[in-house]
């Protein structure tokens, strides 16, 4: 699908991890809902993690769903959209209040009847001036079209690809890369020198202050794939912030 118009969106979470995309359809039930699949974008999102905004805008909805589920619709008067958040443990915002982008308007959870475990389901639509009505309801997802051609680009990716926030040092990645040859040779030995090319890899090493064993162990992934290592021991949880 081709950008409608350029608005000025970010993800509702911090740690970034997509764990169902826009129009999936691996269940049956979004064709009894009289859709064609999943008519947003699911994020993971831990038991109480924070739920930001994501664009400037004013509170059109606050409340239960029909199936009970917490959720919060933010409108973009002046572009004519809104964003749609569900599953909350918590709603820390209320209908008429004005919000700015990243403020914190929620809690995760997993509330409401077609959810399995805690995520943040996020959606997007276009609306017309008076905001009543969604443009595009005979699309097959009730108007809700796919936020992610509107994130910046990459907006998928780890924290620790985007270098956590940090500026980037290009001399420092390329002597990490292609000039530290103990970690070739560790790389080598455990048959992993293909992780030489992966930046998430690098970066954490470069950026995140973690060590070789900690980017090495595939069960430390979701700690320094999110978090600096000094976050990390301050007990910082990723998904959970």
């Amino acid at each position: 699908m081709k950008k409608l118009k350029n608005i000025n969106i970010i993800p509702p979470v911090k740690d970034v991890y997509v764990t169902q995309g826009f129009g999936f359809n691996y269940v049956d039930f979004y064709a009894k809902m009289g859709l064609k699949g999943h008519p947003g974008i699911d994020f993971r999102a831990k038991h109480g993690c924070k739920i930001y905004a994501a664009h400037d805008g004013v509170v059109s909805f606050a409340g239960r769903g029909k199936d009970g589920g917490i959720g919060v619709e933010l409108w973009n008067k002046g572009e004519n959209f809104k964003t749609f958040y569900y599953h909350h443990k918590k709603n820390l915002v209320k209908k008429g209040q004005e919000v700015k982008q990243g403020d914190n308007i929620a809690l995760a959870d997993n509330t409401g009847k077609y959810t399995t475990a805690s995520h943040e389901h996020f959606e997007l639509y276009f609306c017309s001036n008076d905001g009543k009505q969604s443009c595009f309801v005979g699309n097959g997802y009730k108007g809700s079209v796919d936020p992610a051609i509107y994130f910046k680009k990459n907006w998928d990716k780890t924290n620790a690809y985007h270098r956590y926030g940090r500026k980037q040092d290009w001399l420092a990645e390329f002597k990490m890369r292609f000039k530290n040859i103990w970690l070739h040779d560790q790389l080598n030995k455990r048959g992993a020198i293909k992780k030489i090319f992966d930046t998430s890899f690098i970066n954490a090493l470069v950026y995140g202050g973690w060590g070789f064993e900690d980017v090495i162990n595939d069960a430390m992934w979701e700690n320094w794939a999110f978090i600096k290592k000094d976050d990390y021991l301050k007990g910082i949880t990723p998904f959970l912030r």
